[in-house]
């Protein structure tokens, strides 16, 4: 009896000191309205998660989108006021100024995007894992919030107020004339799934790398038009523990793009190269801080009045609260630190990570 319980207290002071998993960085995305459709790079945790493991994660984020072509700020109607509503004769009014450009857009809505990650540990070195996304697309209510922020701080973002708040519209025009058009908000639809693979290439003691692939098949149409092609990825993921309390986390993908149906290739996407930096403080191990940068080249052919074909940063501030030794939620805010009307305007973002 007594070599029981002194076993069974062994054995829980063993599952006390149990290392909370590493959550490594996170897989910040840019929400912008034109990266919806194509694969857009992601971070991926470098650190395998052991033979036959399973780690499985729920994350929800809500993004605000409001951004339009430097032509249209630049010369705005004079009717591009006072709270306007942005409706389809909106919409064609604001297209007819402009008939000499070859493609504007102008983009207002929030983007709920819901994703169910699986991955699993098929030996010491490998694992395998999928992501299945689903999006609506609305009005929501963050427009307000965003513009008393804007005042408090003195970031203003001009537009905001001569727009009516929480619309969902999305077009584009190409010489004067409505391209594509959407009012009125998005009801949840599935995306195309991401399959992806780690494996570890080196492990020191304080440092490791691992390749990473991911795909996409084209299985989804966005926005009810747009159906990308085959888009494939393949880049590298690290970790350096600098300290006991501090890890930090880098790596880069190359994503190279399919052509899809015509409404797709005629957004003229290109490939593009994504990197991320991250800092994780584990100095109380139960609640981990994390600062992370993330970076994407430009996704566009260059064309006048438009940068989709520059670089973004964006920053990604947030923390792992560890509810045990299997189960972490984690809390983030992301936005953009460069303005080249080709990031979403901020996002926020839920997640809870099970392994078992």
């Amino acid at each position: 009896m007594r070599v029981a319980i002194a076993l069974a207290l062994g054995l829980s002071l063993q599952a006390q000191d149990a290392a909370y998993p590493e959550m490594g960085p996170l897989p910040t995305r840019n929400m912008f309205t034109l990266l919806q459709a194509p694969m857009t790079y992601q971070p991926v945790a470098p650190r395998p998660i052991g033979a036959g493991n399973w780690q499985a994660t729920f994350t929800h984020v809500r993004a605000n989108v409001f951004e339009f072509s430097d032509l249209i700020k630049d010369h705005p109607p004079a009717w591009f006021q006072g709270r306007h509503r942005m409706d389809r004769a909106s919409l064609e009014a604001l297209a007819a100024e402009y008939p000499a450009a070859p493609f504007i857009f102008y983009f207002d809505e929030e983007i709920a995007r819901t994703t169910l990650q699986v991955r699993r540990g098929l030996t010491d070195r490998t694992d395998v894992w999928i992501e299945l996304p689903a999006e609506r697309h609305g009005g929501g209510d963050l427009d307000s919030p965003i513009e008393a922020f804007h005042r408090t701080f003195g970031f203003a973002q001009w537009g905001r107020t001569e727009i009516a708040r929480n619309q969902a519209v999305v077009a584009t025009i190409r010489y004067g004339r409505l391209d594509f058009v959407r009012e009125g908000s998005q009801p949840t639809r599935i995306q195309d799934p991401l399959i992806g693979l780690v494996h570890q290439v080196y492990r020191g003691q304080t440092a490791g790398l691992s390749a990473t692939l991911t795909v996409k098949p084209p299985l989804t149409e966005t926005y009810g038009a747009y159906r990308a092609g085959w888009d494939e990825e393949a880049g590298l993921s690290g970790w350096w523990d600098a300290t006991p309390t501090q890890t930090l986390y880098a790596g880069a993908a190359y994503t190279h793009r399919g052509r899809g149906n015509t409404a797709y290739n005629n957004l003229d996407y290109t490939s593009d190269l994504g990197a991320h930096l991250t800092w994780q403080g584990r100095r109380n191990r139960a609640v981990q801080p994390f600062v992370q940068l993330y970076f994407l080249s430009g996704f566009s052919t260059p064309r006048p009045f438009a940068k989709l074909h520059e670089g973004s940063l964006q920053h990604d501030v947030g923390l792992h609260a560890h509810l045990d030794r299997r189960t972490t939620l984690t809390f983030r805010y992301i936005n953009n630190i460069t303005h080249h009307e080709n990031t979403d305007d901020a996002s926020f973002a839920a997640s809870l990570t099970w392994r078992f």
